[in-house]
């Protein structure tokens, strides 16, 4: 039943969601005010974003040193920020950066903003906090608004990710990464595997239909 009805809303639902995502758009999470820009990953209509943030609910981010890979709009980056944390955004997409700073200036937060394909441009340090809202879809982007979906055809961003982590982490950082059951989660469990990682699952999140996402712990199987 849930496949039938997935048929029948997803050629209504998907045209509609474009629709609306081609202008600026105000959204707004636990008092925090953002506004998303055309072309970057919007917060409402994907639940990623939300999920991570619920995990975060309640954690002692103040004072430690947070990333958020992957930053969109900025309303994780933001919501550490205002926990206390001392905060650092990366993104591949300008669009996206842009989007942040704006962000960042509409709460009246600080955040380090850089441009950087995963670690590539961060100099090595040991965060507490690494959060990862990746693309996960297996295909080579195409435009700059792909980069938030396509991880590359063979998984690039995952072994750049699982083969540069222990730069950036201590015995007792916290590695949080959403994916999708869209995903091939198999696949980037056996990346990790690869690079001496694994993926503990901490919490399901059912999204519609049959669709969940999970978010998972990156833990180093030398630790």
């Amino acid at each position: 039943m849930r496949k039938i009805l997935k048929r029948i809303v997803s050629p209504i639902l998907v045209p509609f969601v474009r629709w609306y995502l081609r202008k600026e758009r105000k959204f707004v999470y636990n008092g925090i005010t953002t506004h998303i820009f055309p072309g970057v990953f919007h917060p409402g209509f994907f639940h990623s974003t939300k999920f991570i943030l619920r995990y975060l609910a309640g954690k002692d981010l103040g004072g430690k040193s947070f990333i958020e890979l992957g930053c969109g709009s900025g309303l994780i980056s933001i919501v550490a920020a205002k926990a206390g944390s001392d905060v650092t955004s990366s993104d591949l997409s300008l669009k996206a950066l842009e989007n942040t700073k704006h962000n960042a200036n509409l709460n009246k937060v600080f955040l380090k903003i850089i441009y950087s394909d995963v670690f590539d441009s961060i100099d090595k340090t040991q965060f507490d906090w690494i959060i990862i809202n990746p693309p996960y879809y297996a295909r080579k982007p195409e435009s700059e608004q792909d980069l938030a979906w396509y991880c590359g055809e063979n998984f690039e961003y995952f072994r750049k990710l699982f083969s540069s982590l222990k730069d950036y982490t201590h015995s007792a950082s916290q590695v949080i990464m959403v994916l999708t059951k869209g995903a091939d989660v198999n696949a980037i469990q056996g990346i990790a595997k690869e690079y001496g990682y694994e993926l503990e699952l901490l919490k399901e999140n059912p999204v519609f239909f049959d669709e969940k996402d999970f978010l998972f712990r990156i833990k180093s199987k030398q630790a």
